[in-house]
């Protein structure tokens, strides 16, 4: 099973059979993705990659594929994270913790540190998270927990990270913008 983690522009360059799991609104709490907002999709099984790549090059998109490891529920709230390793070793102690602490918030992994198929355009992170709240305001809650704090604070030192919170479709609240520019001004 596959995700597309692609420009919102892609849209229209998914293969039959993809199903969009979140396309709403996105804030950036980290560094911002270099395609701006992103749209993540479940690929079909029969997905060409290869054709998927010729296509978001041609058209100037930005993308890449990951491994998932679950379907997509009823959640409307998503954490994606993509991550540059700059200290594996020192990320591990973060990797051992951070489900726990997920699962205190109701969150489930979809993606966790599958493969990365680089399709197109310059940012291809090497470990892509991709988890899913009952809404945004579970997911802003897990991120900005005491429970949390000291996990970021090891995911910071070890990686050069990006990461968002994400509604399944519409809009995000208003206190995910507020929390989201305090977070990205530090």
């Amino acid at each position: 099973m596959h995700y597309l983690v692609v420009s919102k522009s892609a849209s229209s360059l998914l293969p039959p059979g993809s199903r969009i799991v979140a396309g709403g609104e996105f804030a950036s709490f980290e560094r911002p993705w270099s395609f701006g907002a992103p749209l993540v999709a479940r690929l079909p099984d029969n997905a060409d990659l290869g054709q998927l790549e010729s296509a978001l090059s041609a058209a100037g998109c930005n993308g890449f594929a990951v491994e998932g490891q679950d379907e997509p529920g009823g959640g409307t709230g998503y954490v994606l994270g993509g991550h540059l390793m700059r200290d594996p070793e020192g990320f591990k102690p973060y990797a051992a913790a951070v489900p726990d602490v997920v699962k205190s918030y109701g969150g489930r992994f979809l993606v966790r540190g599958g493969a990365v198929t680089p399709l197109a355009g310059a940012f291809v992170p090497q470990r892509v998270v991709l988890t899913e709240y009952a809404d945004p305001e579970t997911a802003l809650a897990w991120y900005t927990s005491d429970a949390y704090a000291p996990l970021l604070k090891i995911r910071l030192q070890t990686t050069e990270a990006r990461l968002g919170i994400m509604a399944r479709a519409g809009g995000l609240p208003p206190a995910v913008h507020a929390a989201a520019r305090s977070y990205s001004s530090i």
